[in-house]
């Protein structure tokens, strides 16, 4: 059984000894369990671009004439590095074209049909390749893909969206706990020590951290957080420390959420491959009035991905709706308070490839195979012996 990891970025191979450990037994049972990765990431020539400093961490607000210009700026120096890194080399780093290495896998390993599990920007992955190849497609089980009919600036929205959604959950849970007792409303509690980290950094007591925490760390530490509810308790933990003047949990969220930058580097080449033109300026700073309104703890930090690929200028391979006429009908998989993946993307994945079985766990986090029981129970028995989740199939929280 193929692994196909997240990303675009994720080692395959790394993610394989992780699977080892979440996957059923009755699935280790009956498949080995092959790893790989793509083009452009860790070991098959990892994308790697110079990057020059871009200052002190901060916000790209777009709501202001200087806040646009220094966004656009570094996301235009970005662009630049890593299409003068790759030179004419740039174009060959796509969806697409990875699908069709996968291609190559199969026969290598001798298989004249496939079985694949993927996981977030895998399952979108999983879905071209069984949209290129639909005959080879013996068992396929996309997990939390993204809605492929959304245009960029949608696909940024839905996603803040979903962390807005996502941290009323947390909030919830707070509600719960004692550890949470002196944040009153989180929301505001989290807010103002966002713009107290910005105006003056947090430091951290421990002895190897040298690093201050600015509000924008504040922030990508509650995002790390909210990709799984087992990390709630830190992110209370390092919130109510960064109040009393010691982010050391806080950074360590952070750190852990946004991975190393040849990652970084790889999502945005093929991401941009694969991505139409645009959006142009006046679409950027649109979306960023709307998303400031709309999402009030995120919809400024998120305003920097509005930018997107808008500085591309590589020939691009625009990935096409993903139909597959696969033999038997692949299954996606949907959580639905996913913030990273929203849970209406597994929804329009499946509708788009047509045979297509939708599997809904009704719980927190970023992907569900792995770490849902009942979502496990139906995958095993899906991968092993072709037995389809019975319609709408849903497992509880």
């Amino acid at each position: 059984m193929l692994l196909i990891a997240g990303g675009p970025g994720q080692s395959g191979v790394d993610y394989a000894v992780v699977a080892a450990g979440l996957l059923p037994e009755t699935v280790l049972d009956r498949f080995d369990l092959v790893g790989f990765d793509p083009r452009g990431v860790g070991r098959s020539q990892a994308i790697r671009c110079e990057h020059t400093d871009t200052g002190t961490p901060t916000f790209a607000d777009v709501l202001t004439d200087v806040g646009y210009a220094r966004a656009a700026g570094v996301m235009r120096g970005i662009t630049d590095e890593c299409a003068a890194a790759l030179g004419s080399k740039a174009a060959l780093f796509s969806t697409t074209a990875t699908a069709v290495d996968i291609d190559r896998i199969r026969a290598a390993l001798g298989q004249s049909t496939l079985t694949y599990l993927g996981w977030s920007y895998g399952a979108k992955l999983g879905a071209e390749y069984a949209r290129l190849y639909p005959d080879k497609v013996r068992a396929a089980v996309l997990d939390a893909p993204t809605d492929p009919g959304t245009t960029w600036i949608e696909t940024v929205e839905r996603q803040l969206a979903g962390f807005e959604g996502a941290f009323d959950q947390f909030t919830a849970w707070c509600a719960t706990q004692d550890s949470c007792d002196r944040f009153g409303n989180v929301r505001t509690f989290v807010g103002g020590l966002v713009r107290k980290a910005q105006e003056s950094p947090i430091p951290s007591r421990r002895p190897a951290d040298d690093v201050p925490t600015y509000g924008v760390d504040v922030i990508d530490a509650v995002v790390a957080s909210l990709y799984d509810d087992a990390r709630w308790a830190d992110l209370a933990d390092g919130l109510r420390e960064a109040a009393d003047g010691d982010s050391g949990t806080l950074r360590e969220l952070a750190d852990a959420g946004r991975g190393d930058q040849d990652a970084d580097d790889a999502l945005l080449v093929i991401n941009c491959n694969d991505s139409a033109p645009g959006p142009s300026e006046g679409e950027i700073r649109a979306a960023g009035v709307r998303f400031a309104k709309q999402f009030p703890l995120f919809g400024v930090w998120g305003s920097w991905q509005l930018f997107g690929c808008a500085f591309w200028q590589s020939p691009r391979h625009t990935l096409q709706p993903p139909v597959a006429a696969t033999e038997h009908p692949i299954v996606v998989v949907g959580t639905r308070h996913d913030p990273a993946t929203p849970y209406g993307g597994a929804v329009a994945m499946a509708a788009s490839l047509g045979n297509a079985e939708l599997l809904t766990w009704e719980g927190q986090g970023h992907t569900a195979v792995g770490r849902n029981d009942c979502i496990n129970r139906y995958v095993a028995d899906y991968l092993a012996s072709l037995t389809v989740p019975p319609h709408n199939a849903r497992c509880p929280a």
